[in-house]
């Protein structure tokens, strides 16, 4: 039987924490191997994984690093409830909530992100913007965690510059490997009634302090509502401020230099 467990609040204190003020993150919930999890869940894992692959394949084609050690399937984490979460903690592991082990209201909530008129329609999107998109920006942060370590990127970079950078990657990411036409239009699609909705709320709070001091409330692992107008704000930016992903990677490996 697959062990299904909650993936705390704890984890959004302790990402806030350690990029706050360089304090250790330590993930101690434990997640099934990938032969436990239920056909859904070993389905989100397989995507996820053909797009970390696409994006490691792309990484060591223009630098020495990699980003194991996500290329496993059991460190794909998707066995918890109730969580709306993607993220990399450091942990050597990615972790996103899958459409299925999301409550009711919580798949609600996403339907009004995307203003979908279907919850079917809605739970298209979001596979496609969590299992893929932010995925590979996700992986991207193993890169930099890999590159520049763990400990330096949470004592010299934001909270708000990573998301920056791993969201800007990731749409030079899919440019290079000729998805521009596909991914960029999706998340540009997907975002525009995230950010008319809630843009009045917390457009003029846009920045790496208020990111810092309310973390915990844009990030609230039951409605994230706050954190994800962020990610929109992220990738309207990176459209603007995205490189070549060669320039991109060599930019993230001078930051230690």
């Amino acid at each position: 039987m697959t062990h299904r467990w909650h993936l705390s609040a704890r984890v959004s204190l302790l990402v806030a924490c350690a990029l706050a003020t360089s304090c250790g993150i330590t993930v101690t919930s434990d997640s099934p191997p990938y032969e436990e999890l239920d056909p859904k869940e070993k389905q989100t894992v397989d995507v996820i994984l053909a797009e970390l692959t696409a994006l490691n394949a792309a990484i060591k084609g223009r630098t020495s690093f990699t980003i194991d050690p996500l290329l496993d399937r059991d460190h794909i984490d998707v066995a918890f409830e109730e969580t709306l979460f993607a993220g990399n903690l450091g942990d050597g592991r990615l972790h996103v909530a899958t459409w299925e082990n999301l409550s009711d209201d919580q798949r609600v909530l996403i339907q009004t992100w995307f203003a979908a008129p279907t919850l079917e329609a809605a739970r298209t999107t979001y596979e496609k913007f969590f299992y893929q998109f932010l995925a590979v920006s996700n992986g991207v942060k193993q890169f930099i965690y890999n590159a520049l370590t763990v400990a330096w990127t949470y004592q010299n970079r934001s909270l708000f510059n990573l998301e920056s950078d791993s969201i800007r990657n990731a749409l030079a990411h899919y440019d290079a490997a000729s998805r521009r036409a596909e991914m960029w239009t999706f998340v540009t699609t997907a975002c525009a009634p995230v950010l008319s909705q809630y843009g009045a709320t917390y457009s003029a709070h846009f920045d790496k302090v208020y990111l810092r001091d309310h973390y915990t409330d844009l990030a609230n692992p039951k409605a994230p509502t706050g954190y994800m107008y962020f990610i929109c704000r992220w990738i309207t930016k990176g459209k603007d401020d995205a490189e070549s992903l060669s320039k991109e990677l060599a930019w993230l490996l001078s930051l230690k230099t």
